[in-house]
């Protein structure tokens, strides 16, 4: 019943288009992502609607996916006949305008683009997902809203899984509860990038409409290292990116062409955005702001700006307002531990331009011979540091800094061309000739960055906190250099940034489409030697060695150098017929991957013996026929009167079973 999903897609974009954009010549991209924003809008409010009552099951999803999309059929039968427009006449003109949109871009940027976003979308696909913040939070949670049929919050040790916002989630739940499978988590992510790189292209042709800029700008967007491998995971950065570029661009479409569709649009972004990640928040303000002081000019457009705030808040609470109640009933913040962050410390002005420069800096280190460049740009921060009057680790900016050389991981890879095309940028933007609707786009854009680092200190994996930032910027980046003389540059960044994106989609530590293995033993070690590169490979990070996903089994690709553990551990599980199994973990713990090699029919999980806030929703009539550990605590526990005894473990894992 997967097909439900891809069939509402395909028939929302059909009635926006005889809704909206018949006649339009970007119909067919702008009616596909109002459809993508529709669909996501249907997605959470079906959630929330069927929570209260525990409908949240497969029998009523599909049932809730049939009703959508008879109704959508209805709606486009009516249209159709209404502007007497049958759908052989629409897929034709969504043809001719594909065409057109494909000669525009060329046959580099069409290579860059279908090259990558191929190679994503096959490991999207294949690899199970493994992310280690997913198997922790992002997919734990769906075991238990599943076997609960609800979304209502939970006890849990790993306190992420109930305070931090739901919504990729939510679409991971329907996809799992329509499929049985979890073989479309990961699209997701790569769906979102497909639809910001639409948004950039519209992006362009709203403030350039420069063919060299939108080629170089599309480049740009999806060949950004973090973005390629985050593309490929269920983590929820580019979703929440998705969002951000929505309200930027609809709130220029509409100071450009004043509908009421736009505003319509930013509400629902708006409110979805919220509902994916609090970072929206930084990210989107200057856009906001900009659309409301345009409003707020102008007296005829009070009453739609009184319909846009009215809107937005009612739409975000009814949206976010039951997560955000069931969060505050365990915390008494409806953010929960959102808020434990890192934080900046505001209070000295230093301290922002402290983290301003890590959060660049994240992204400039590189390899080198004997390391000197790394070592270069390292003393060079320092003396800025010492220039402002503060040390470079000062309490109050984030994590202590360190220097990235190349990494392949999704947490960690940090966009280096990238940024040092946006720093070039900077004072080329002086010398070029930019409409002003471009300039107040590139200006906000940079704001939306300072803001970001305004609030939030300095993070070792902070790299994919700021890809929406990456991808707002991509329509400026390509206005900037497609408007060089020199028209080979564009070309030839273009190339350069193609060549560097290439080894990140398919060698990615976590699941890689070659065999990394192969890579780290026969091609690394020449190149270590022959540049000096100092960089050891060894026991230490045996991560980096894994075998091709095309090959690899689910297991392996979820536990890693543990999988014979953990085959054992549900060997043992199996042979005591245990049902009801409760799980006392670390907070950090990869709760997902102890459900997926678990799961059976009829097997129920609960977090046991609870040490923190949430310990008050425990299931006080839950009598485990096991509990699996992370915590030692003696040979003997006891949880609701009954006393278990260790009678099995491993590195890290104890299983404790009833005493007789």
């Amino acid at each position: 019943m997967i097909f439900l999903i891809p069939l509402a897609i395909w028939l929302g974009t059909a009635v926006c288009f005889l809704a909206f954009y018949n006649g339009n010549p970007q119909a067919f991209r702008r009616s596909l992502l109002t459809a993508a924003i529709g669909i996501f809008f249907f997605i959470a409010t079906s959630t929330e609607l069927l929570s209260p009552a525990n409908l949240v099951n497969t029998i009523a999803i599909k049932a809730a996916w049939t009703i959508l999309n008879i109704a959508l059929m209805l709606l486009f039968r009516l249209l159709s006949k209404r502007e007497d427009v049958s759908m052989v006449h629409i897929l034709k003109a969504w043809r001719s305008s594909g065409k057109a949109f494909f000669r525009e871009t060329g046959g580099l940027t069409n290579a860059v683009m279908l090259s990558i976003l191929g190679l994503t979308c096959i490991v999207a696909v294949v690899a199970t997902p493994n992310n280690m913040d997913s198997m922790a939070y992002h997919l734990s949670r769906l075991g238990y809203w599943i076997q609960n049929e609800n979304v209502d919050h939970y006890a849990s040790h790993i306190e992420r899984s109930i305070s931090f916002s739901p919504f990729s989630e939510y679409v991971h739940l329907h996809s799992f509860l329509l499929s049985g499978s979890e073989r479309a988590f990961q699209l997701l992510q790569w769906s979102c990038l497909v639809g910001i790189l639409m948004y950039i292209s519209l992006l362009v042709e709203m403030l350039s409409g420069s063919r060299a800029a939108m080629r170089m700008a599309l480049c740009f967007g999806v060949t950004l290292p973090i973005v390629v491998l985050e593309s490929m995971t269920t983590q929820n950065d580019i979703v929440v990116a998705f969002f951000i570029v929505a309200c930027a661009f609809y709130a220029f479409d509409y100071v450009r062409q004043t509908k009421k569709l736009s505003l319509i649009l930013i509400a629902a972004a708006a409110a979805l955005g919220m509902m994916t990640k609090g970072t929206f928040a930084f990210f989107v303000l200057p856009f906001a702001a900009y659309i409301f002081f345009f409003m707020i000019a102008k007296p005829s457009q009070w009453k739609p700006l009184a319909f846009l705030i009215g809107g937005s808040v009612i739409v975000m609470l009814l949206l976010n307002g039951p997560f955000w109640y069931r969060t505050y009933q365990i915390y008494e913040s409806p953010i929960g531990t959102a808020n434990k962050g890192n934080k900046n410390d505001i209070s000295n002005p230093a301290n922002l331009l402290s983290s301003t420069a890590k959060h660049v800096f994240l992204h400039l280190g590189f390899v080198s011979p004997g390391d000197r460049y790394n070592r270069f740009m390292a003393s060079s921060l320092e003396r800025f540091h010492q220039v402002i009057g503060i040390p470079l680790n000062s309490p109050g900016t984030g994590m202590p800094f360190k220097m990235n050389k190349l990494n392949f991981n999704e947490d960690f890879a940090h966009n280096f061309f990238a940024m040092w095309l946006i720093i070039f940028s900077l004072p080329i933007l002086f010398f070029i000739k930019l409409s002003k609707t471009a300039r107040w786009y590139t200006a906000l854009a940079f704001l939306s960055f300072l803001l970001f680092c305004f609030f939030i200190g300095y993070q070792i994996y902070g790299s994919r906190l700021h890809i929406s930032f990456f991808l707002l910027i991509a329509p400026a980046i390509g206005i900037v250099y497609g408007s060089l003389k020199v028209r080979a540059v564009p070309v030839i960044l273009s190339l350069l940034l193609w060549f560097f994106a290439l080894p990140f989609a398919v060698l990615s530590t976590s699941h890689p489409l070659l065999s990394t293995n192969w890579f780290f033993e026969e091609v690394f070690p020449k190149i270590n030697t022959a540049f000096n590169l100092n960089i050891h490979v060894g026991k230490g990070n045996l991560n980096l060695k894994q075998p091709s996903i095309l090959f690899a089994e689910p297991e392996k690709i979820v536990w890693g150098d543990y999988t014979d553990q953990a085959l054992r551990m549900r060997a043992y599980v199996d042979s005591i017929g245990a049902k009801n199994i409760g799980f006392n973990f670390l907070e950090s713990s990869l709760d997902y991957a102890y459900q997926y090699v678990l799961r059976a029919p009829d097997r129920h999980f609960e977090h046991v013996l609870v040490r923190n806030p949430s310990r008050s929703l425990e299931n006080k009539t839950f009598i485990p026929d096991c509990i699996i550990a992370e915590h030692f605590a003696g040979n003997q526990i006891s949880y609701h009167g009954r006393r278990y005894e260790k009678k099995w473990s491993t590195t890290g894992t104890f299983i404790y079973v009833p005493v007789n």
